[in-house]
């Protein structure tokens, strides 16, 4: 029980705190579908789940801060439960490095939930904490980058009485391990050797590796042909929607668009520009050769035809939003797929209007 908040996506409507305090406390029901930034607090900068079993699904947590506990999301007590999925946090911080507390991405103190299919990135601390009487369980996530080099940061830190579950993750670039674990030692791991360290626990499965995004510090999560994301997800997770395994991390890497094949096209393709666009988005080509060009929707139909035939040389070519009858697309996720050789690049973009 509890609200129910649905956004239009996660790029396109947005909670702002303002510097005011958490973004939102739940104690039960769902938010999804909303970029949450702004919030500052001591608890649980974006969200601090105080009850319940609330749902936090499809999510942008960016530009959040937190004192002491849970820069993006703090679960805390002995009776809450949550399922945390699909989400992306995102640079959230803390507010104070010189007092004591130490939030991180998502802290979890005491409670039970299903953390999975998110992106954690780019904070200044550990991507996910968990201590007391926690025991979550922790698949198909993505931590990116997160910590300051010498001074904090892992992946995950295992610091509960209770084991958890941590299956089918990708760690990189964390600035201290991939994962540290209390029991029944407190060592810095990467993931590799925590599968390794106990063939009958409950971590196994986790992977280090750059998960190859299309381009991070723009903010644009796509999954490149070749990530090591990619049918690496737990196999008794759903599905992705395209009926291959499930990918780690929130976004999948669509292999029902077109037949992909390995890098290395006869043309460099540069990441689309504006993303998100409202009025029109392109890409730049260099090169020789036939290629075509043209955009699909996420079902994977063709919507517009932008390029056909060969190329004599670098090249720009623009979507303006609208299909082949010349209508405004809807809003949402949108591929420009390039071919080019046997070979196929698609870019995800997100129509605002």
């Amino acid at each position: 029980s509890g609200p129910v908040l649905l956004g239009a996506g996660m790029t396109l409507s947005t909670l702002d705190a303002e510097g005011t305090g958490s973004v939102l406390h739940l104690s039960g029901g769902r938010v999804s579908g909303f970029t949450l930034t702004g919030g500052s607090a001591n608890i649980g900068g974006a969200i601090w789940v105080i009850g319940g079993s609330p749902e936090i699904d499809h999510n942008l947590l960016w530009g959040n801060e937190a004192r002491d506990f849970g820069s993006g999301i703090d679960v805390d007590g002995a009776s809450v439960s949550a399922w945390i999925h699909h989400n992306v946090l995102w640079e959230n911080v803390d507010s104070d490095l010189g007092h004591a507390g130490d939030p991180h991405g998502i802290q979890v103190r005491g409670a039970t939930p299903v953390i999975e299919h998110n992106l954690i990135g780019r904070g200044d601390s550990n991507g996910l904490l968990f201590s007391g009487s926690s025991d979550p369980v922790i698949r198909n996530n993505i931590f990116f980058e997160n910590g300051i080099p010498t001074v904090r940061g892992r992946g995950i830190c295992a610091l509960s009485v209770n084991p958890g579950t941590i299956v089918h993750n990708l760690f990189h670039g964390n600035a201290i391990a991939a994962i540290l674990v209390q029991n029944p030692s407190i060592t810095d791991q990467t993931a590799q050797e925590a599968n390794d360290a106990d063939p009958g626990d409950q971590i196994y499965g986790n992977l280090d590796g750059d998960p190859l995004f299309a381009d991070a510090d723009a903010m644009d999560w796509e999954l490149l042909y070749g990530s090591p994301a990619i049918d690496a997800g737990d196999p008794g997770s759903p599905l992705d929607p395209d009926g291959t395994t499930a990918d780690i991390g929130p976004f999948f890497f669509d292999q029902s668009v077109a037949s992909v094949g390995p890098p290395g096209l006869p043309f460099t393709v540069t990441r689309a520009y504006p993303n998100p666009f409202s009025g029109a988005t392109r890409v730049d080509l260099a090169g020789d050769g036939p290629a075509e060009v043209w955009v699909a929707d996420v079902t994977g139909r063709r919507v517009r035809t932008l390029r056909t035939g060969a190329s004599g040389g670098d090249e720009r070519v623009e979507w303006d939003g609208r299909d082949h009858r010349g209508n405004p697309a809807v809003s949402g996720v949108y591929f420009l797929v390039v071919q080019s050789g046997g070979r196929t690049h698609l870019t995800r973009v997100i129509k605002l209007r």
